[in-house]
């Protein structure tokens, strides 16, 4: 005699799953500060300011569990929610600057003095010569300056217009550039804390010429910038030669016309950093083999970290 069976009720959904609490870039922004909050306690006696940038980090990583555990609670769909999505997605941006400029605290942990003649001295062995001094100085012509200043400074529009068209024309490649561009400039930073480089800036010569008003509007811009920025560090590799190519990947790989501009962009950018006395030349090429393969090594991080956590 067969057993009677509840009859089963197609129509009734089955409750959703709770959204995991973390978020892949939550992941590498929690791994990074955590690495600076260790690496600064570690090594507090050689730090710089410890005492304001270790609650901040700390303060980081707080906000961010905390963000990620509200966002977990809100009814999906809702305004709120989609609001803190957005928020989740964006965050790291606003924390670039500061986490470039507080890599002064930790860079000289582990070597106490700068290691800029080590790298200038493996430009002096291919050149015979300091290109990131002579350049600027044998090729001094008022449209090379604007040309090569004009260059450097497109990275500015380049980091801020690349994400806003993907935003509105393809969403899902906005989210991988910005994941992409996170885990870069988390690479970058890494790098910055363990191995202290000035740059070009090393010589007392080069460092007053790009805190000297002359030429046109673009060289007086970055001049400007400079002049508005003390901190030293962080030179190799070239953050701005990396994040520019994690620029040009994506634009050639989802909008190519924009692609081919950025391509021309990153060129004169890649020399931009030597010509204008910011830069080591082998810290360009770093920034190179940065940039191009922590594009595609991100690509890698995000389907480990999303299929761990899904």
């Amino acid at each position: 005699m067969l057993k009677s069976t509840k009859p089963i009720d197609y129509m009734t959904k089955p409750s959703p799953a709770k959204p995991q609490l973390l978020s892949a870039i939550d992941i590498i922004t929690l791994v990074y500060c955590s690495w600076i909050l260790l690496y600064m306690s570690l090594g507090i006696s050689h730090a710089k300011d410890a005492y304001r940038h270790l609650p901040t980090y700390l303060g980081v990583i707080m906000i961010v569990i905390l963000m990620a555990w509200w966002h977990r609670t809100l009814q999906p769909g809702s305004k709120a929610h989609r609001i803190l999505s957005f928020v989740r997605g964006l965050y790291p941006v606003s924390l670039f600057g500061y986490f470039f400029i507080s890599s002064y605290s930790v860079n000289q942990i582990i070597f106490h003095d700068w290691l800029d003649p080590f790298f200038m001295g493996i430009d002096f062995k291919i050149f015979g010569y300091y290109p990131s001094l002579d350049w600027g100085i044998k090729f001094n012509h008022w449209f090379t300056s604007e040309l090569f200043h004009f260059a450097y400074f497109c990275y500015y529009p380049m980091i801020g217009g690349l994400p806003l068209y993907l935003y509105f024309k393809k969403p899902k490649a906005f989210k991988e550039l910005i994941f992409n561009l996170t885990f870069t400039f988390y690479m970058c930073y890494f790098i910055f804390s363990i191995i202290p480089v000035i740059g070009a800036r090393y010589f007392p010569d080069a460092m007053e010429i790009t805190q000297t008003y002359r030429a046109g509007l673009f060289t007086h811009i970055m001049v400007f910038i400079y002049r508005t920025s003390t901190h030293l560090g962080g030179a190799f590799p070239s953050s701005h030669v990396a994040i520019a190519l994690v620029l040009t990947v994506a634009a050639l790989r989802h909008t190519k016309y924009m692609g081919y501009v950025f391509v021309v962009i990153s060129f004169f950018l890649a020399l931009a950093t030597v010509y204008c006395h910011y830069h080591w030349f082998i810290d360009a090429i770093a920034g190179i083999f940065a940039g191009v393969g922590g594009y595609y090594l991100a690509i890698w991080v995000h389907k480990k970290l999303a299929g761990a956590i899904e």
